[in-house]
């Protein structure tokens, strides 16, 4: 068993690369592997922010349902989420600095970059 950390990079605006996370997610956790955390960084700070927009809201609740589903972390950086002036975060994800990054990367056997 290998335990990962997941960092997605991509706006929630190219939810391509997402849905490949949360796809590759949901098959590591069936061959028997753990998550340590999945961190939205850079841009992907977005996924964690309040929206109204339809397709937004249909890529987050998939983050959402899985992290309830699977007990996994949903951690967005708080240093860019004040730059991308989100104030105010969606059910389920929780604000962190790179500080909680690197401890979930020391704790993982592999960190993988979407």
């Amino acid at each position: 068993m290998t335990t990962l950390c997941i960092m997605l990079q991509h706006s929630i605006a190219q939810p391509q690369f997402s849905r490949r996370a949360l796809r590759f997610c949901r098959q590591a956790l069936q061959q028997g592997h753990r998550i340590e955390c999945v961190f939205f960084y850079r841009q992907a700070v977005d996924h964690a922010a309040q929206s109204d927009d339809a397709d937004t809201r249909e890529v987050q609740q998939q983050w959402q349902q899985f992290a309830r589903q699977h007990d996994v972390a949903l951690v967005a950086c708080h240093t860019v989420a004040e730059r991308l002036n989100i104030g105010e975060f969606a059910e389920g994800f929780e604000d962190s600095g790179l500080t909680a990054l690197v401890q979930a990367m020391a704790n993982a056997d592999r960190t993988l970059q979407f």
